[in-house]
């Protein structure tokens, strides 16, 4: 691999997009990392170093990588106009451990251009802004609020995991249970 672009990629922690990588080499240099098998793309214009790329061959290569570098692929690939949502909110918040394999969900605008593909799951949301208090930087990730984590997660996971999560947000002081929307649509408060 060419040494600026090794740069890079080692810089991004095994993750480069496009366009940053256009801003120091030329775009062949990309297209010959890739055919070479030393890059990977696992979203449009986002690749990662092919080492990290692990998991059952065959399946989606974003589901392949470690879950923080895929939570960080997808974000990068959202440009600013998505955040970890759903379960995958729920493991940057550490209420339920991600695996490889697990699909990312990324919430958007109504208005950003971005679609579900193979490994991740864009849910478009009305009135979503990506910023506070809408989302919030955790990890150095960019999540949805704990609260709208949770209520989202609800419905996505098995009946009996359901109620973990609640549970450990709730005692270890991360969320109180009053004033939330809860996914049944009882209100409490």
């Amino acid at each position: 691999m060419n040494s600026v672009l090794r740069e890079l990629v080692e810089l991004g922690g095994g993750l480069v997009t496009l366009g940053a990588a256009r801003q120091v080499v030329p775009s062949w240099t990309l297209e010959s990392a890739c055919r070479n098998g030393e890059l990977v793309r696992v979203l449009p214009e986002v690749f990662v170093a092919a080492h990290l790329v692990g998991g059952r061959p065959g399946a989606p290569a974003l589901s392949r990588l470690d879950p923080a570098l895929g939570h960080r692929a997808a974000l990068a690939w959202a440009g600013g106009c998505g955040a970890l949502s759903h379960v995958s909110a729920l493991g940057v918040w550490g209420l339920r451990p991600p695996a490889v394999g697990d699909l990312v969900h990324l919430s958007t605008p109504t208005s950003a251009n971005l679609r579900t593909r193979s490994g991740v799951i864009v849910h478009r949301r009305r009135g979503l802004l990506i910023a506070p208090p809408h989302v919030v930087v955790r990890q150095g990730l960019t999540v949805t609020r704990l609260e709208q984590a949770l209520v989202d997660s609800w419905p996505a996971l098995p009946p009996d995991e359901r109620r973990a999560p609640v549970i450990r947000a709730v005692n270890g002081w991360l969320t109180t249970p009053s004033g939330w929307e809860w996914p049944w649509g009882a209100h409490r408060g």
